[in-house]
């Protein structure tokens, strides 16, 4: 066996055709004390160099630079991996450039490899966790992964073509007062719009990218109140859904209101300060609460009547909007017996959720008319809360729109599929 064959054996092993290694060494990192780096030492054998500005090949370099490019790769071993190249000056493009290697990154310092692994690791862990994992700084890794999420998008946001139902919301960026307007695909469960601010400031120019043509393609939306107004004005023959969690978190926040109003800030009784304590009790749904709470609640709810009706009340309505309705007209009756009941409970905060959702009744009906899932806009905002609790908040509004559609709009995303 001759003395260039292991090498050779090497450069294949590294998917590294038409290169071969010269050297590995361990050398003194530039950064960081009693570090050490791995460098291989490729010379280019192919016999043709490849313009780093237009990609034209040519069968001749104008000469070889004297200064080594350094590559990250993945790593072999324990140690940091790089490739050290001495390449190609080809006359092009009216001047002299640097030929472009067919295993680098364009725009980054490291090897292809490289760069797909740590996408594919940006999709299930925080940058920063990704960033400690290769020894890279925050900023290169949010860089590296604002690319791949470009790339596996196709350098633009998901088409708007197609369209059919429509789910909005809003999310907050930063848990404050900060807001994206989510548009989702009902249809396909994939975000394909993401606007500034909420209501009419984040909905309108989802509305003006869809076009007029578009529109009258809308059969139905599913969205809060915030956002029906504009809605019912922009597709007036399609059907317009209230999204039920929105109600019982009226319900929920009336609840809140209530026994706020009832024991103050400073309870003075066992159960006030235990209903202080334990305020998920009331907001709980009944059939998810263990035996010794379920005793507990009732306990404490007569010993406090008004609360123990508002509490009643919320459970009522609650049911109602999750019972798999198939007369709608037995719907609509208990709908306005729920009404009459949280008007005359004399409980001002019930009878204010009431009066406000009686205009919408014919919205909240037609949720059971239509195979729509529902509660799938809410999913899609429980992800993104996970994908902002776990990065800690955004401060770059442009990478929290692009983790948004890696999460919500690629179900096939090329780079999960990546092996490590």
């Amino acid at each position: 066996m001759s003395a260039r064959e292991p090498a050779d054996h090497l450069a294949a092993y590294l998917r590294m055709q038409g290169f071969r290694v010269l050297t590995v060494e361990l050398r003194q990192a530039r950064r960081g004390p009693h570090r050490q780096v791995k460098v291989l030492t490729l010379e280019d054998r192919r016999g043709v160099h490849h313009c780093g500005a237009c990609g034209q090949h040519h069968a001749d370099g104008a000469y070889q630079e004297t200064e080594p490019v350094y590559f990250r790769d993945s790593s072999l071993g324990d140690l940091e991996t790089y490739f050290e190249v001495y390449p190609w000056r080809v006359v092009c493009c009216g001047g002299t450039h640097r030929e472009r290697l067919p295993f680098e990154m364009t725009g980054h310092r490291m090897t292809r490899r490289f760069f797909e692994r740590l996408a594919a690791l940006c999709t299930r862990l925080p940058v920063s966790e990704v960033a400690k994992m290769a020894g890279l700084s925050w900023d290169t890794v949010a860089r590296i992964d604002k690319r791949a999420i470009e790339l596996a998008l196709g350098g633009r946001q998901p088409s708007l073509a197609g369209l059919r139902w429509l789910g909005i919301d809003e999310v907050s960026r930063t848990g404050g007062h900060d807001y994206f307007t989510i548009v989702t695909d009902m249809e396909t469960e994939r975000v394909v719009f993401i606007g500034d601010g909420k209501g009419d400031k984040g909905l309108k120019p989802f509305l003006e990218a869809l076009g007029p043509r578009r529109r009258r393609r809308i059969r139905g939306t599913t969205s809060d109140l915030g956002y029906l107004p504009l809605l019912q004005q922009a597709f007036p023959k399609a059907t317009h859904l209230l999204d039920r969690f929105h109600i019982v978190k009226w319900l929920n926040e009336a609840l809140k209101e209530l026994r706020r109003r009832l024991f103050g800030a400073a309870p003075r009784d066992a159960a006030g300060r235990t209903l202080k304590v334990q305020q998920w009790l009331l907001l709980s749904g009944k059939e998810n609460l263990k035996q010794g709470h379920k005793l507990l609640l009732a306990r404490l709810m007569h010993l406090n009547l008004p609360l123990y009706r508002a509490y009643l009340l919320k459970e009522q309505l609650r049911l109602m909007l999750h019972h798999p309705w198939l007369y709608l007209g037995a719907l609509r009756r208990n709908l306005e017996a729920w009404y009459q009941s949280a008007v005359r409970s004399r409980l001002p905060e019930m009878a204010k959720v009431a009066r406000r959702l009686r205009p919408y009744f014919d919205n909240v009906i037609a949720g059971f008319m239509h195979r729509v899932k529902l509660g799938l806009v809410e999913a899609i905002n429980g992800k993104i809360a996970r994908l902002r609790a776990a990065a800690h908040g955004f401060s770059d509004r442009d990478y929290f729109k692009l983790k948004i559609f890696q999460r919500c709009s690629l179900p096939h995303n090329p780079w999960a599929r990546i092996v490590l």
